[in-house]
């Protein structure tokens, strides 16, 4: 028993040994040609043991690469809107000044054109006064009284003080008393009406009762 157990090993170390050195020796065989051909056997045999994870490392590092890709875009992006945004803010704020521009210009015109309405006005109360003072300066002063006689007393008192102090004496004189009463509180010391009767003529006037302001 014990005899056919020790010849069962040995066949069996025989046959290992018919393949392991057969199989060593062909690996001594292509690591000298290897060698023979400038390759490192030991970095061929990584490759060619770890070809698969060295390809799913390029992989990820095509992945990465991409998203950084992506990333520089998006950047870019937002740089693009960031410019366009102050670009708009810019230009609100130009348009801002311009109508705040218009504003004060459009201020401006209607100060002037106030300024020269209430200069028109007053060459025009100028001008009437100017008439008045020289229609009745040169009227008789009765037939003068009789006129102001006719018109309310504060109106009267409007007109009569456009005259010189001399006409508004000589019509005073020719009215009835209520009414010259009435009238001389309401009457003002004149010191441009005479100027401005000079101013209008020497011309004289007849004008029957009534005619008048």
């Amino acid at each position: 028993m014990e005899e056919k157990k020790a010849g069962f090993g040995l066949r069996l170390m025989k046959v290992l040994l018919s393949i392991l050195v057969p199989a060593v020796f062909l690996l001594l065989l292509i690591a000298l040609f290897l060698k023979l051909a400038g390759l490192n056997p030991v970095d061929e045999a990584k490759n060619l043991l770890f070809g698969g994870s060295s390809g799913s490392s390029a992989q990820l590092s095509g992945g990465s690469s991409a998203v950084s890709d992506q990333i520089v875009s998006l950047k870019q992006q937002v740089a693009a809107q960031q410019s366009t945004i102050k670009q708009l803010q810019s230009d609100s704020v130009s348009k801002s000044d311009q109508i705040s521009q218009l504003n004060t210009q459009l201020k401006q015109a209607q100060a002037d054109a106030s300024q020269k309405s209430s200069t028109a006005s007053k060459q025009s109360q100028t001008a009437r006064q100017a008439v008045y003072a020289q229609t009745y300066r040169n009227m008789d002063p009765a037939k003068a009284a009789a006129i102001f006689e006719k018109l309310p007393t504060n109106q009267a008192a409007e007109y009569i003080n456009m005259l010189d102090d001399k006409t508004k004496a000589a019509i005073l004189q020719n009215m009835s008393a209520d009414k010259a009463a009435a009238l001389t509180p309401l009457l003002q010391a004149s010191s441009s009406a005479p100027a401005a009767a000079n101013a209008g003529g020497t011309g004289t006037s007849s004008t029957s009762a009534g005619s008048y302001p």
